[in-house]
């Protein structure tokens, strides 16, 4: 996880209208890039989300999302090797490297 342990963070805010809902979607996070040029492209790794939006119903705030595109993210073969382990063991990274506000409770992929 060496790799990731130097991220530049950016405050980003989502705010469209999702057809499958209908509705629109409001969420404030924090996004955690390998550099800003990524910003523009929301390509990020790593998002936290500190209060209640429109994301992460049912889940305990604050939550930690990694990027995993369709099952075949950056984390697969980490996760491959922890199984189980694999967001326990992310949080506690998490929480240790970067300086955040309220430690994390809750660890899920992209797609909550």
């Amino acid at each position: 996880m060496e790799e990731y342990s130097e991220l530049e963070k950016g405050e980003k805010s989502y705010d469209y209208y999702d057809y499958e809902k209908p509705g629109y979607v409001d969420a404030n996070v924090i996004n955690y890039y390998e550099d800003l040029e990524d910003w523009e492209d929301d390509d990020w790794i790593f998002q936290v989300q500190y209060d209640k939006g429109d994301w992460g119903h049912g889940l305990e705030l604050p939550i930690l999302r990694y990027a995993e595109y369709m099952e075949n993210g950056r984390f697969r073969n980490t996760k491959s090797v922890f199984g189980d382990l694999f967001e326990p063991l992310l949080k506690e990274w998490f929480n240790s490297v970067y300086p955040v506000e309220t430690p994390i409770k809750t660890v899920t992929k992209e797609q909550d």
